[in-house]
C-alpha cells in the first residue's frame, strides 16, 4: 500500500486589522493521492488571529468544500465579517445545516 500524499496550496490570502488585532484568512486547496479523493480538489479555510499582545490563535476547517465557488463565497463572508478562530466551528456548523 502506497503512502498517502496530500498537497496543500494557499490560493487566496487576506490580512485585515481591527481593534489592534491582526486577522489572516487563507483559502487552501488540498489534493490527495487517496483513492476516495484522487486528484479531487478539496477546499479548507484557515483563520489566524494575533491580538495586540502578540498572542496567536488559529483554526482550520478540514476540506469542507469540493466546489470552488462555494469555498470562495464562504471565505469572503468570513473575511468581510472578521470571523475569529474561536467562532469558526460554529459558523461552519451553521453553514452545513
Amino acid at each position: 500500500m502506497g503512502k498517502t500524499v496530500i498537497t496543500d496550496t494557499v490560493i487566496k490570502r487576506e490580512v485585515r486589522e481591527a481593534d489592534g488585532a491582526l486577522y489572516q484568512y487563507s483559502l487552501i486547496v488540498s489534493e490527495s493521492n487517496k483513492v476516495a479523493s484522487y486528484k479531487l480538489p478539496l477546499y479548507s479555510i484557515e483563520i489566524e488571529m494575533t491580538d495586540r499582545d502578540g498572542n496567536v490563535t488559529n483554526a482550520r476547517t478540514k476540506e469542507i468544500f469540493a466546489d470552488v465557488g462555494k469555498a470562495i463565497s464562504f471565505y469572503r463572508r468570513l473575511s468581510e465579517n472578521l470571523a475569529t478562530p474561536l467562532n469558526l466551528p460554529y459558523i461552519v456548523e451553521d453553514e452545513m445545516q
